[in-house]
């Protein structure tokens, strides 16, 4: 049963509004669009694990996917999270190409590709240390601790894995045996550690205490709001620099009218600068509106506020990407 399904990551919709919203020729967008091309293929490759386990039976397994909890002043986040009544499996999935190398002795892998080597901290400690907070977690909440079991699943069907060790093979999965390694997990284990009661309830507080984060992608690079393109873009031709005419949005470049060309710019809003916003916000942004239209436009959008008249204060969806799809038709 999916707990807890995967949703498109925050990062990456953050990612994907910097790259449209940063100036022309900026210095920093080609390590912008490297590191938002790693993070999406670390996303298709969780979405490759998430396909592997549907495989498994629909009764008997918890499954909860992109998973962040607390432990004390600590977050830790979960690719995957599976519990059955008889022991807790965590898996992290990575997404690398080329050859990897598990070195034991160093603690490292070691990627090669295309002729060239590049280091990372090994996935096996990182999944690990989440084995470990969890224990804590469910201590702490008054739960038995079974065996909780950890896995890095290596999702690229083309990867070539070397290890130092033997004992590392006991850790380390291609995505297309994953299935069967879990199956191989549930023959180690016969003895119930929760009742099916204590498993409601540990599904129940595992969604209750998941607290998604949300980057702050402009302090990640040191951008300030000028190094952003201001104004409402075109849908039709992609320019800046729309403006307000009676009750639409007019193209100067290729005279296209949009009644609601400003809500992909309240998003970006959202998603570059604040998770809440007053219509002098989005009058700045926006450029060349008046105060009671900035407020008009935000008002009559149906987003979450607080407050009234001059003091409303409006808020980020809490499904953002959901809210926005659903009026992309009006762009």
């Amino acid at each position: 049963m999916i707990e807890k399904e995967r949703t498109y990551p925050i990062r990456l919709l953050k990612y994907e509004a910097l790259m449209e919203r940063i100036v022309p020729n900026h210095p920093k967008i080609s390590l912008i669009e490297q590191d938002y091309k790693a993070w999406r293929a670390g996303y298709k490759g969780e979405l490759q694990t998430d396909y592997r386990l549907s495989f498994l039976p629909e009764k008997g397994y918890h499954i909860f996917r992109d998973l962040r909890l607390q432990d004390d002043d600590w977050h830790f986040q979960i690719d995957t999270l599976l519990f059955t009544l008889r022991y807790i499996l965590l898996i992290e999935t990575k997404n690398y190409a080329g050859t990897l190398f598990f070195d034991k002795d160093s603690e490292q892998i070691i990627q090669t590709k295309d002729g060239q080597e590049k280091s990372y901290d090994n996935p096996i400690n990182q999944v690990r240390m989440q084995a470990w907070h969890l224990k804590r977690w469910l201590q702490s909440h008054k739960f038995n601790v079974p065996h909780i079991y950890h896995l890095v699943a290596i999702s690229n069907p083309s990867t070539i894995i070397k290890v130092s060790d033997r004992s590392l093979n006991n850790l380390i999965v291609k995505g297309d045996i994953l299935l069967s390694r879990v199956l191989q997990i549930d023959g180690y284990n016969s003895n119930t550690v929760f009742t099916e009661k204590e498993a409601r309830k540990l599904s129940k507080l595992l969604i209750k205490n998941h607290t998604p984060y949300n980057p702050d992608i402009m302090k990640q690079y040191s951008l300030t709001l000028d190094d952003l393109q201001k104004g409402i873009q075109c849908p039709s031709c992609f320019s800046y620099g729309m403006y307000r005419e009676k009750w639409v949005w007019r193209c100067p470049v290729c005279g296209h009218k949009s009644k609601t060309a400003h809500y992909k710019t309240v998003k970006e809003i959202f998603l570059l600068m604040q998770q809440t916003m007053k219509s002098q916000t989005c009058r700045e942004f926006c450029t060349g509106i008046s105060p009671k239209t900035a407020s008009d436009l935000l008002f009559s959008m149906n987003l979450p506020h607080t407050g009234t008249k001059k003091g409303r204060i409006y808020h980020m969806p809490p499904d953002i990407e959901t809210f926005f799809n659903s009026a992309k038709k009006l762009y």
